[in-house]
């Protein structure tokens, strides 16, 4: 749990918030008065000045004020940790108090409340940023896709949110790729709106309106098929000389790091965030990897097949923490503020190369790393593994695939198909 006490430190007041062996400090020399004698009248018992001190009345009161800022914290949110605590107040509190600034001046509102929904999604932005585990980017994606399709959305305020405004707003989503996660996030902000007291608005106000639920294009047929390398780039891109290989770049050992990558997703049908996070650990006896899919949490067992055993056994001894690939590093990921950094950065990079090698094989679409396991769950499919394996090897449900890959686009089976029929005529 995490503590508070006003100490003395290096002969000055700051405020120390602990937890276990962590500390950390708020200087609070800027709120005293008058310079008081602390050696000679700081009472660290009871984390006050005594009587003799210069302004020990206001002085008392300023620091006490400064404490239960940080208590009400630690006590509202019990699953912080102390530097969440620490920096709690580095961004959000400075983006409080300028938003209160700009609309105390509004009517019928309250002096200590948010008016507009934008100021409060940058709020809930800079809270997420500074909780373990959560990921504060799809709450970026919300406020940049509000500002490109809602209009007027700087003035939007919390008042004017109910069933009507919330069926304009979810069209607006609708006529944009991936609508349905920023819907999501929209309702998860409202519903954060909901139970904040620094918020004039009431989760009644949309009524029994429902986001998951609207999709105007709901009675379309729509065979999409997912982004896959077909038969002739596949064999090219498993047949690539590694000199000649995206020639632009010169730091070949990463290029070769790109291309292993790429060929261990498509070997294992595994994600770039779970081919990142694999140890040797994961390793079993019989030659196969069981691991936990980032995703969906399902545990899944796969053959280590002989260009996964090549790829394990070039990078054995040069990682770091028992990975796999020479990628992350637990204590660097630790200095990052943002979750996941080292992986995000290194996707980011890799599908920045992919777009550069998509065009040597003559890709369609800009190549990314998921293609690698669209690819590998449809070669498997093809290759005729029953679907209940293939979903139990991708860590996925029967019916996704069912959806996405084996709805009638299977090129061999509408050939087997038509064959039967020619068959059933003679």
């Amino acid at each position: 749990m995490v503590k508070l006490k006003i100490i003395v430190r290096d002969g000055n007041l700051v405020l120390r918030i602990s937890e276990g062996k962590q500390r950390f400090y708020k200087s609070v020399r800027h709120l005293l008065k008058g310079n008081p004698n602390i050696e000679k009248h700081w009472n660290a018992d009871k984390e006050r000045f005594t009587n003799y001190a210069v302004s020990y009345s206001e002085n008392n009161k300023a620091l006490e004020d400064f404490k239960s800022t940080y208590s009400k914290l630690v006590m509202e949110h019990p699953e912080y940790t102390a530097r969440q605590v620490a920096s709690a107040y580095t961004t959000s509190q400075r983006l409080i108090q300028d938003v209160r600034g700009n609309d105390s001046d509004c009517a019928g509102k309250r002096d200590d409340s948010f008016v507009f929904v934008e100021k409060y999604l940058k709020l809930v932005i800079e809270r997420e940023k500074i909780k373990n585990g959560c990921n504060f980017e799809v709450y970026g994606k919300l406020l940049n896709k509000c500002r490109k399709v809602l209009p007027k959305f700087s003035r939007l305020t919390f008042q004017e949110i109910n069933y009507d405004k919330c069926l304009f707003i979810a069209h607006k989503f609708a006529k944009h790729k991936g609508y349905r996660g920023i819907s999501k996030t929209f309702r998860a902000l409202l519903g954060k709106a909901s139970k904040d007291k620094e918020v004039d608005f009431s989760i009644n106000q949309i009524g029994d309106f429902t986001f998951a639920d609207y999709n105007p294009n709901k009675d379309d047929v729509e065979l999409k098929k997912p982004d896959v390398l077909d038969r002739f780039q596949l064999k090219q891109f498993l047949n690539m000389n590694m000199l000649d290989i995206t020639p632009e770049y010169e730091d070949r050992q990463q290029v070769e790091l790109y291309y292993d990558f790429c060929v261990f997703m498509f070997n294992s049908f595994f994600a770039p965030c779970d081919v990142i996070k694999l140890k040797y650990k994961h390793i079993t006896k019989r030659r196969t990897i069981i691991a936990r899919r980032k995703k969906t949490h399902k545990p899944v067992e796969i053959p280590i097949s002989p260009a996964m055993e090549q790829i394990i056994n070039k990078y054995m001894g040069k990682t770091k923490d028992g990975y796999i690939f020479p990628i992350m590093d637990d204590k660097k990921e630790k200095e990052y503020k943002t979750k996941d950094y080292t992986f995000k950065k290194f996707r980011q990079n890799l599908n920045i190369w992919l777009k550069t090698l998509g065009k040597e094989l003559g890709v369609c679409y800009n190549l990314y790393a998921y293609v690698f396991r669209h690819t590998a769950i449809t070669v498997a499919l093809d290759g005729g593994l029953p679907i209940s394996y293939v979903a139990m090897a991708a860590g996925t449900s029967i019916g996704m695939i069912q959806e996405h890959y084996y709805n009638g686009d299977n090129i061999v089976n509408q050939k087997k198909l038509q064959l039967e029929f020619i068959k059933a005529g003679r």
